[in-house]
């Protein structure tokens, strides 16, 4: 088999409607991070760890400061884009109180970072609104694998140029983007119905569709090779990335999966399909972007059964809001009729 899912000059023609020069000063921007805690060598532990994987140095983006931070202090330290605080204690103390509610009026979103113990009733009580995460002492580990996820959903606009100057955050900034643009793809197989069958590939994908979920998947890429610290004007990240992406021997191999692994058609296949799809191509672009070598076919083959669980998973709840959906925005009749149709529609799900 030697065609391509796209030509390339589609590939072309859908990377140049879209601006990838915002993307790109998203991802260059500047920010101010706030790192504080009562042990200011906690503090500057964790400053460590977000700025490079062994805590080395610290980025001169991020702030350093002991507590208390009072509202006037703040004020002299400028416009903030983020105030991390740790603690080893499990219940506020005076001075992080303050801080807190310092913050909280300057509005600047807030990370707790509480380090070794349990979180304790009186945190619950007065920490409304802060993102809380608890991890057992301050490794590489728990920064990459617990803080950073909480970082990133606190200020998810700043995704890339976190990841883009903080390489510890990337790995969760990748999966975010990963399965955000997945979760994306599959609902909109799922919102079109993607019908249609391509006869030469036998999967269950369409031209207009393959079209829309591309334009996603490149816009992704480009996301995770900016994020990853990748350099070069967006025309020519953009070129490697079609050549990583949209080159005939990765498309070959991808629908060669498919075909082997896609069993029944229907609605649920067929969003797996757009969800599995999304995952491993990005999982294809971190590699790329961070190793500077793509997976091979066996790689790409074992990433494609544990994505297209995933998709069929998603798949299933899809449906199921759906139901519920109409069950709930539906008269006695209308619940009737759409019951039938679910009858029918039942024939295309796979059962569990």
């Amino acid at each position: 088999m030697t065609s391509k899912l796209l030509p390339l000059q589609t590939l072309w023609r859908i990377v140049s409607e879209v601006d990838l020069d915002a993307i790109r000063q998203e991802a260059e921007r500047t920010f101010r991070v706030l790192v504080a805690g009562e042990d200011p060598e906690l503090a500057r532990r964790l400053a460590g760890l977000l700025s490079s994987p062994d805590g080395s140095f610290v980025h001169p983006w991020l702030l350093l400061a002991s507590l208390p931070v009072t509202i006037d202090e703040l004020a002299e330290l400028g416009s903030l884009d983020l105030a991390i605080l740790v603690t080893a204690q499990p219940d506020p103390s005076p001075e992080l109180r303050t801080t807190q509610e310092a913050l909280a009026r300057a509005q600047v979103p807030t990370v707790l970072v509480l380090v070794g113990a349990a979180e304790g009733p009186s945190l619950l009580v007065h920490w409304a609104g802060v993102h809380r995460v608890i991890v057992p002492e301050l490794s590489p580990e728990a920064v990459q694998e617990q803080v950073a996820p909480a970082i990133l959903e606190t200020v998810p606009a700043l995704t890339l140029a976190l990841a883009r100057q903080l390489p510890p955050l990337r790995p969760a900034a990748f999966q975010r983007l990963i399965h955000e643009t997945a979760q994306s793809n599959a609902t909109y197989a799922f919102s079109t119905g993607i019908a249609e069958i391509i006869p030469a590939l036998n999967i269950p994908l369409n031209v207009s569709d393959l079209v829309v979920l591309t334009k996603n998947q490149l816009l992704m890429s480009y996301k995770i090779a900016l994020a990853a610290g990748k350099r070069g004007t967006p025309r020519e990240l953009m070129g490697e990335i079609v050549s990583v992406i949209g080159g005939g021997l990765f498309f070959r191999q991808l629908a060669r999966q498919l075909v082997g692994l896609v069993p029944v058609w229907g609605i649920v296949p067929k969003v797996a399909v757009a969800y599995a799809g999304t995952w491993v191509i990005g999982q294809i672009v971190v590699r790329w972007a961070t190793e500077g070598r793509l997976l091979s076919a066996e790689d790409v083959r074992g990433l494609y059964g544990e994505a297209l669980a995933r998709g069929r998973q998603v798949a299933q709840e899809l449906v199921a809001r759906q139901r519920e959906r109409i069950q709930s925005r539906s008269g006695k009749a209308e619940v009737e009729r759409r019951g039938r149709f679910w009858q029918r529609l039942r024939r295309w799900i796979p059962g569990d």
